[in-house]
């Protein structure tokens, strides 16, 4: 099967979209998907999938746990409706305690649980085609859910995971580059060690060189107000994006248009990815908010050098640009959408992330 895990450092930057999107994408393939709400902050996202298109009786799994023995994940059959209004169904699923959390170990089990239970227990009660993907929305920093030990991921080099493609989706914020660059706190020093272990014991059919994909956007971008004196590209950017969430409109990022258009060269480990965006830092104008020149920073460290003509630049495949902010979308996850997938296909962001995925 091929996992999707969505993570990051911060709460509101994207994540549930995130994991909107993808859903949205793999429901066009042949197999079937499983979705996976373990994002305690947004406990009714599962319920968002299916609002009023419950198929069939609900189902119950247990799942390791230290604390309770007999905690379940819900999974429940609901369907989304494709291009030609036909019925795309897919199971989605949620912690009987949504608010529960996983170390290391734990997580582990709970994917392999799922991966046993997938032929056995969930296609035929749920009567879906075959599991080929598994999308786990998180509010987790991957540090939480994947240890710096190798010891904790036998269940990934030799156990029941072994073989399965399982990419990490990592949503940056400025907050996170710094605390990396500075060095002045353990969190770094632990999320190096943590990403080096995860690149050493997993691997994904999207990226050869890293499971992980570095994902920004418009609403990771800006954490504070742009002062008007500020001068610099980076911060009359940050107004722009600032204006459009505040004033309640939509914003494309000509600048992460360009990074979308570029042609993919191959994946850029998370060590190597971090040195280009210390290199960036470094780099990027001093004046001003140093938060505001984020998009700066990032811009130059997705554009790399082709390797085969050096004049050419071009994106690694594992870093991924979203150019678009909807304010549609701002508070998609309290609305009542009878088909929430079949809505954002509809938007640029849908449109746009397709492409560079397809890619």
């Amino acid at each position: 099967m091929d996992w999707h895990i969505i993570t990051g450092s911060k709460g509101g930057v994207g994540k549930t979209l995130l994991a909107l999107l993808l859903s949205g994408h793999y429901l066009d393939g042949n197999g079937s998907t499983l979705v996976i709400d373990l994002n305690s902050m947004n406990a009714d996202f599962s319920r968002l999938l299916f609002y009023q298109k419950e198929v069939g009786e609900p189902i119950a799994i247990a799942i390791p746990t230290q604390e309770r023995k007999n905690e379940q994940i819900v999974l429940q059959k609901t369907f989304s409706l494709n291009e030609k209004r036909n019925p795309y169904y897919y199971g989605v699923g949620w912690p009987l305690n949504p608010f529960k959390t996983y170390d290391p170990s734990l997580f582990a089990k709970l994917l392999v649980t799922l991966k046993n239970s997938a032929t056995t227990v969930i296609e035929e009660k749920l009567d879906i085609p075959p599991i080929e993907t598994v999308i786990i929305d998180t509010n987790y920093h991957f540090c939480n859910i994947f240890s710096e030990q190798d010891i904790y991921y036998s269940e990934y080099t030799e156990g029941p995971l072994v073989g399965e493609s399982i990419t990490i989706w990592f949503m940056w914020v400025y907050r996170q580059l710094e605390n990396l660059i500075r060095l002045k706190y353990n969190d770094a020093t632990v999320m190096k060690l943590t990403a080096a272990a995860i690149e050493r014991n997993i691997k994904s059919n999207s990226c050869r060189k890293s499971p992980f994909m570095h994902v920004f956007g418009p609403a990771t971008l800006i954490s504070s107000k742009p002062q008007e004196e500020e001068r610099s590209i980076g911060s009359f950017i940050a107004r722009k994006i600032y204006q459009a969430i505040t004033q309640n409109k939509d914003v494309h990022i000509e600048e992460l248009e360009e990074l979308e258009s570029l042609p993919v060269g191959s994946g850029i480990s998370f060590s190597d990815w971090l040195k280009k965006l210390e290199i960036a830092h470094i780099a990027a104008e001093k004046d001003g908010d140093p938060r505001h020149h984020f998009l700066d920073i990032l811009i130059k460290a997705t554009r790399t050098p082709s390797r085969e003509n050096p004049s050419i630049e071009e994106r690694p495949i594992n870093v991924v640009p979203m150019s678009v902010y909807h304010n549609d979308l701002q508070y998609y996850t309290d609305g009542n959408y009878r088909d929430v997938i079949a809505e954002l296909r509809n938007f640029d962001i849908y449109e746009n992330f397709s492409k560079l995925i397809k890619r």
